[in-house]
């Protein structure tokens, strides 16, 4: 969340869309964390797959909660599992060519690889490939076709030249594989995020909405009922279930890099944009990772490509564009950040120009209407019809806010909540600006004296002034998750 002292600037024109950094060793560097959240940053990535021990995690997260604390910020955080990553074994060299049209033996028994032969760490290798099944390496910089399988091995024939070493990734894309989405190790490690009252946890390599029923379940069975989950689509699989799996999703991840490797990078535009619209339908936040503005890891500039593809995603609606390697090892994470706050205030700005200027008309198509998605759809009219400066709504569980984050408004939302895990839940959601209450909703007795609690808090942190029309949504009694029943206009 922006710092508290810029708030009035934002709500003239504010930073909708959502940025997500990954934290790293550039970030341990002394005032980065600070300077990533003045310039945008509103929720931080912790990476399993690098930093998995729960001392680390625990001093990171302990970290980041006293800056953001300290410093007036609201910041999510979530653990992106590792998954169920297929890798190559050891080799006798270091780096191994594998020639144009050459044919190698895959195996699941340990040895020393070769040109010849080499094993995969995926015990079911042989029992779920077929013949003519693809094959790639390395992010797909090597390219095969399965020939032959055998009992102790499948025949290989090499379509893409290249060099191979230890431990690198293996994708199949069109194999239907046996293995869950989740592993023993990230079992351990959601584990550490229920200990580190994390608000989410990315699923990485979901097929199915099983795997979202099965995780969440591990999930209530050790105490982590609370802890939300993001899905991440990477596998052609979890395009053909995406539906399903969006629906039993918390929020979803566009993840470009393995998905592209499993699905070709020509089609991760076509696919990106149709999560983007599915979860608009649906109401889940979305977010937009890899290669964002990958070049400015070692540039201080970002390509004019990157800043399309950035501005585009955001044109489309997703909530959130996420850095990865760019703030985690790059040369400037608060320069990045900077650029990329840049491109989301200049793109959400034009959005709401052009609703403003009636350019274009966008229907909020939601797959299931309900009491509060109407309350939230006639707010938010009321409100542009009458010239509010935003809209107020409370909440306890954080559903109405992030209705209204869908809707599309030129409006900011102000997100009164009594639950710092709401509260912090609530920085994935585009345009929605979480608020603290002074006082839980239970021991207010009247709408009327939490509405004027919540305005007085406001006026202090410059988020709403003197002569501000606001329109007012609630539930009614106060506090109770059942949905907003009430909606009222106030001039501050």
């Amino acid at each position: 969340m922006i710092k508290s002292q810029n708030m009035s600037e934002k709500l003239a024109f504010v930073k909708k869309t959502k940025i997500i950094a990954t934290y790293g060793p550039a970030c341990e560097k002394k005032g980065v964390l600070e300077n990533l959240f003045k310039e945008g940053v509103n929720v931080i990535r912790l990476n399993a797959s690098h930093t998995s021990d729960p001392e680390t995690l625990k001093a990171t997260v302990k970290r980041i909660r006293k800056i953001s604390k300290d410093e007036g910020y609201c910041i999510g955080i979530f653990l992106d599992l590792q998954g169920p990553k297929i890798r190559v074994g050891t080799f006798k060299e270091p780096k191994t060519l594998l020639k144009l049209n050459s044919h190698v033996k895959i195996t699941v028994k340990k040895q020393e690889g070769s040109a010849k032969s080499f094993y995969v760490d995926y015990p079911l290798f042989l029992e779920d490939i077929k013949v003519n099944d693809p094959i790639f390496i390395d992010d797909g910089k090597i390219k095969g076709i399965i020939e032959e399988v055998h009992e102790d091995y499948a025949l290989c024939k090499i379509t893409t030249t290249g060099v191979v070493s230890n431990h690198k990734g293996v994708n199949l894309p069109a194999s239907k594989l046996s293995m869950t989405a989740f592993t023993e190790k990230d079992k351990k490690d959601a584990i550490t995020a229920i200990g580190l009252g994390i608000e989410y946890v990315a699923l990485s390599f979901a097929s199915s909405a099983n795997d979202l029923i099965t995780f969440k379940q591990y999930l209530k069975e050790n105490g982590g009922e609370k802890l939300k989950v993001i899905s991440k689509i990477e596998r052609q699989q979890a395009v053909d279930n995406l539906e399903d799996i969006i629906k039993h999703s918390d929020a979803v991840m566009v993840a470009r890099g393995d998905l592209g490797v499993e699905i070709g990078v020509e089609k991760v535009p076509v696919v990106q944009k149709r999560i983007i619209k599915l979860c608009n339908r649906y109401i889940k936040p979305v977010i937009v990772a890899t290669q964002m503005l990958e070049s400015m890891i070692q540039s201080n500039t970002a390509t004019r490509a990157e800043v399309s593809d950035v501005a585009n995603a955001i044109y489309d609606r997703c909530d959130m564009v996420m850095l990865s390697a760019e703030t985690a090892v790059g040369i400037d994470p608060v320069n990045v950040v900077k650029v990329m706050t840049q491109i989301c205030k200049e793109s959400d700005k034009d959005l709401m120009d052009m609703k403003k200027r009636q350019e274009y008309v966008y229907k909020n198509i939601f797959e299931c209407d309900t009491t509060v998605t109407s309350f939230c759809k006639a707010a938010n009219q009321i409100a542009e019809e009458n010239n509010a400066t935003a809209i107020m709504a409370f909440t306890s569980s954080g559903n109405t806010p992030l209705i209204a984050s869908k809707i599309n408004s030129v409006l900011p939302i102000i997100a009164p909540t009594d639950s710092i895990e709401v509260y912090r839940c609530m920085s994935l959601y585009r345009g929605v600006t979480s608020m603290m209450m002074p006082k839980s909703f239970d021991q207010i007795a009247k709408w009327t004296d939490m509405i004027n609690m919540a305005v007085k808090k406001c006026k202090e942190l410059e988020l709403l002034k003197k002569g501000d029309k606001v329109v007012v949504t609630a539930g009614i009694p106060i506090g109770q998750s059942n949905g907003i029943n009430s909606i009222r206009i106030i001039t501050v």
